[in-house]
């Protein structure tokens, strides 16, 4: 795969706006009187849903990346990737929406280790890498800020 894409802003464009939620919920758990009070327990439950959903669809792409690049990626990433979406929604059943959020964090930097192994075996371009990892960044940081919120 190259560096070409059929419109590489539009998917820069959709991941950063993809993001926001999760920024919105670490604000709002930091700054609830932006949000007229709004419970810290609201913003932890709706980052982590989101989150999980968000860890699913990543997990997505390298389902399809193991499906369609088989002979240079193998099995793994769609093994690694079903393991990731399976502890991603496990957290919901944790109890504790800020926890959860706090196990979500190394989730999604596995992903990243995954997509770094794409981008190694020619699977993944360098944007997309470059717009992973910092994707990344921003969402690992937000589900911090949430979890780590004070009471």
């Amino acid at each position: 795969m190259t560096d070409a894409s059929p419109n590489p802003r539009l998917a820069q464009g959709l991941t950063y706006a993809g993001t926001l939620p999760l920024i919105a919920c670490a604000v709002l758990a930091w700054a609830p009187s932006l949000a007229g009070g709004a419970d810290l327990a609201n913003a932890a439950t709706i980052a982590l849903a989101y989150a999980a959903v968000i860890a699913s669809f990543i997990a997505g792409i390298h389902w399809a990346a193991s499906l369609f690049f088989a002979e240079r990626c193998g099995q793994l990433p769609m093994i690694a990737s079903n393991v990731a979406a399976l502890f991603a929604w496990s957290t919901l059943l944790l109890g504790d929406p800020r926890l959860g959020c706090l196990v979500l964090v190394p989730c999604f930097m596995s992903l990243l280790a995954i997509d770094h192994g794409l981008r190694t075996k020619g699977v993944l371009p360098p944007w997309f890498f470059a717009l992973r990892r910092n994707a990344t960044l921003i969402v690992a940081s937000a589900l911090l800020l949430v979890a780590l919120a004070p009471r």
